[in-house]
């Protein structure tokens, strides 16, 4: 730990130099404003960019893929599940039709063999930038995902792990009302969903462990017909690492089993994210909760159950640490600037998982740490966490901002 720690230090060390060199054009989420003369500077200085500025200028328009897409080749980093690894690969956007439409396509690679390949479709910008609609293809290859077992009397000594493949094709539209609210519908096929023996070395492989009975899923995992309708209102200031404003979605959806008529059920989710400035310094805070229902003689599989732990969740706990029907998550986050760039936390987690809703609030499962982030303007670059929950102590780094709404992969459903 300590020597992974401090390595961990140099690097956000390092990148916190690298991004403060850089960008000192750039007022980031709280920095202070600058006086006239100062202005004039940072304006002569954006007009001669050194090679630093231009990469750092150039990754951050590559990797914002909430801004308007830029033809051409860009990395894709950070696009895995929690527990990856590090992981990057090639992406490439271009615009066809004019501006009408925009394909995509990327592929990754991590540190612990997870692979990843997509490919969208997507016409972004239909009636006056009222109307979404497009397509995606994705393949996923997840080679040692964490499992501990069913709900919050699960072990740590009984760490395991399992192999996850699966292909899902799928359609999307979403309708935006006005700049903060949309509606999002899609649905789509998830095949060859395959369980197998996970690549780590050093803990038993899932059904070594487990059984069909104590793992629904483990044995014959099913064909999915999925479908999902969200409303998501939006009033953050930037969608990467935003520093006022909330976001707030509710989703309501549907697995239908293809083969087994064994592992069909519904998901309702919750999530909410608001961001309070406080002068030069930002309190974020966060709350989650997700329902299961299953019908009589039905049961969600457990890779596709609600789960807590790791960097988007419970960050003093292992990856996928506790996992059962129903979700119940609070987040807390105080951050201030230190240098132009780069910003320190302090942050409090809280949550739990329950077989029904009723009994959400009986066990609670908290963690407190220290953090750092480095960022540009508009998202987050880097960031560390150093978390304590009652399970030890666990450093992290992460590319994906704290807190924040998360992309879901539809299997496995990840925090």
């Amino acid at each position: 730990m300590k020597t992974f720690l401090s390595r961990s230090c140099l690097f956000v060390a390092a990148c916190a130099y690298a991004a403060t060199a850089a960008a000192q054009n750039t007022s980031g989420p709280g920095a202070p404003a600058e006086e006239p003369q100062a202005q004039e500077v940072g304006a002569s200085a954006a007009a001669r960019p050194g090679p630093l500025a231009r990469v750092f200028s150039w990754a951050e328009i590559k990797m914002d893929g909430a801004s308007t897409p830029h033809d051409g080749f860009y990395p894709e980093l950070g696009g895995m599940i929690p527990g990856a690894g590090f992981s990057a690969g090639p992406g490439y956007r271009h615009r066809l039709f004019g501006d009408a439409a925009v394909v995509d396509a990327s592929a990754a690679l991590s540190w612990h063999r997870y692979q990843m390949m997509q490919s969208t479709l997507t016409w972004p910008r239909l009636f006056d930038d009222r109307l979404a609609v497009g397509g995606q293809v994705r393949y996923q290859d997840f080679t040692q995902i964490n499992f501990f077992g069913i709900g919050n009397g699960s072990q740590k000594s009984n760490q395991t792990d399992y192999r996850l493949k699966d292909l899902d094709a799928l359609g999307f539209a979403t309708v935006r009302a006005n700049a903060w609210l949309s509606i999002t519908g899609r649905t789509g096929l998830l095949r060859r969903v395959g369980i197998a023996r996970g690549t780590s070395t050093l803990y038993p492989s899932a059904g070594d462990l487990f059984d069909e009975t104590s793992a629904p899923g483990l044995t014959e995992q099913p064909n999915y017909l999925h479908a999902d309708v969200a409303m998501d209102v939006d009033t953050r200031d930037v969608p990467g690492y935003p520093s006022r404003g909330g976001r707030y979605r509710v989703s309501m959806a549907m697995f239908h089993d293809q083969d087994f008529a064994r592992y069909s059920f519904r998901r309702i989710e919750a999530d909410a994210a608001q961001y309070v400035p406080l002068g030069r310094s930002v309190v974020a805070l966060r709350g989650r909760m997700d329902l299961s229902q299953t019908g009589d003689g039905q049961d969600v599989p457990f890779y596709l159950l609600p789960s807590l732990g790791g960097s988007n969740s419970l960050r003093g706990y292992l990856d996928y640490r506790f996992r059962d029907r129903d979700l119940l998550l609070l987040g807390a986050e105080y951050r201030w600037p230190i240098l132009r760039q780069v910003d320190a936390a302090l942050f409090y987690d809280a949550g739990t998982i329950a077989p029904t809703a009723s009994t959400l609030s009986r066990h609670l499962h908290t963690d407190y740490g220290a953090g750092i982030r480095v960022h540009a303007a508009r998202r987050m670059l880097i960031r560390l966490d150093v978390a304590r929950g009652q399970e030890g102590a666990r450093a992290l780094l992460s590319f994906s901002a704290p807190l924040a709404l998360p992309n879901r992969t539809v299997a496995p459903y990840v925090p």
